[in-house]
């Protein structure tokens, strides 16, 4: 049976001088996990499959790959070895949120599992192009290489993604400022003008009308509206779970003005530094597309390298797959073309991705430069529109009795 099938065991147990013994070990079976127990001299009490002790949910830091694949680099490039480097990481971090994964990895590899094969069986914390590196990694030798490699692209993709969450999250707080200051005008500030508006004996101006008539609304439905948009946003994130609905919902998130474009950026920027990687270290072209699927986040780019992969399988060149597609654009499809025609793909896939770096450094920096004074005009005329519609009136009744 390989290391992979093999299944962990916590188990309770009594030596010889009647002292209770806990511990963990890994085994092809229950009977092998107690007759290892009973070989080392110790009485079982209780055996059964290990719990996790850690969970993705609950704290594991999402750079800790990079700072893992970072300092593994360092370690085996000074002659140390797997199991050692794991040893010394796990004893560094038994007291932090990570340690329990270390301390996994240090069990697996010390009972006989491949690096590479301890991070496939743990999916919610190493991507699957993690594990196939490291796999690469490990058959040519050059693990530390590799390892320094993938820490290079983790990172850069996790600046990408932070730097990507950060500028739609200003939208999102723009909107709700704008909304929580309108709600209050409207519900304490404006409600002290309408009796003053139906004791005035003058046609009330438009934006009053309309100012009026929101109100008015909002009175009568606003709890329904309230329910509405929950239900709304429930029965969009049931249908976001279904592929066909997703893939739509990516695409159309994709043509978006703005933040469309950074996306697409940013998923271009990682596909293409993760396949250089991939290529280089010697994985095939078919195995890295497949790996690819499961690196995207988005439906839509996994649906076009799906199409792509199996393509390639019939024996199509990648570039002739993507030709004409949105996976990627004119100029960055011909960069890919040369690349595969001179046989310098990996380089020109390095490239690609620096170009949709800048991109997306620059379109970035755009938004952050228009974000401030847009913020500014919204408010400004959210609650101006707001002030403006309740004075007026009163401006013309003034105006009318002079």
């Amino acid at each position: 049976m390989s290391a992979s099938a093999m299944t962990e065991y916590d188990y309770k147990a009594r030596d010889a001088e009647g002292r209770a013994v806990r511990g963990r070990l890994r085994a092809a079976s229950r009977r092998e996990a107690a007759k290892r127990i009973t070989e080392g001299g110790l009485f079982v009490l209780r055996l059964r499959p290990a719990r996790r002790r850690w969970t993705m949910g609950t704290g594991t830091d999402r750079r800790f790959p990079v700072f893992l694949c970072r300092r593994l680099a360092v370690m085996l490039s000074a002659g140390v070895t797997v199991g050692e480097a794991l040893r010394v990481l796990s004893e560094q971090d038994a007291a932090g949120k990570n340690g329990g994964i270390v301390s996994e990895l240090f069990r697996a590899v010390t009972d006989g599992e491949r690096l590479s094969e301890a991070m496939a069986r743990l999916p919610q914390v190493f991507e699957p192009r993690m594990a196939a590196l490291v796999d690469a990694g490990e058959q040519s030798g050059s693990l530390d290489v590799l390892l320094s490699r993938l820490a290079d692209s983790l990172e850069a993709d996790y600046a990408a993604r932070e730097k990507l969450l950060t500028l739609m999250l200003y939208p999102c707080v723009l909107a709700f400022a704008v909304a929580a200051a309108s709600v209050f005008l409207l519900a304490f500030v404006f409600p002290v003008f309408v009796s003053m508006f139906q004791s005035l004996a003058i046609e009330l101006p438009l934006p009053t009308r309309l100012l009026l008539g929101v109100y008015g609304f909002l009175g009568d439905y606003g709890l329904w509206l309230l329910a509405a948009m929950i239900l709304a946003a429930v029965a969009a994130g049931r249908l976001y779970r279904r592929e066909p609905f997703r893939v739509r919902a990516d695409r159309a998130l994709l043509r978006l003005p703005v933040f469309g474009t950074l996306a697409a950026s940013a998923e271009r920027m990682r596909l293409a530094g993760t396949l250089s990687v991939l290529l280089s270290s010697g994985v095939v072209i078919d195995r890295a597309l497949e790996i690819l699927e499961g690196v995207t986040g988005n439906a839509f780019f996994r649906r076009e390298l799906r199409r792509a992969h199996a393509e390639v399988q019939k024996g199509y060149r990648l570039s002739d797959t993507l030709r004409g597609g949105a996976l990627l654009p004119p100029m960055l499809w011909e960069l890919l073309a040369t690349g595969e025609a001179t046989g310098e793909m990996e380089m020109m896939l390095e490239k690609i991705a620096s170009f949709c770096r800048l991109e997306l450094d620059t379109g970035a920096e755009r938004v952050r430069a228009l974000l401030p004074p847009l913020a500014l005009l919204l408010l400004g005329g959210a609650a101006g529109f707001i002030i403006f519609s309740a004075v007026l009136p009163l401006l013309d009744s003034m105006t009318a009795f002079m």
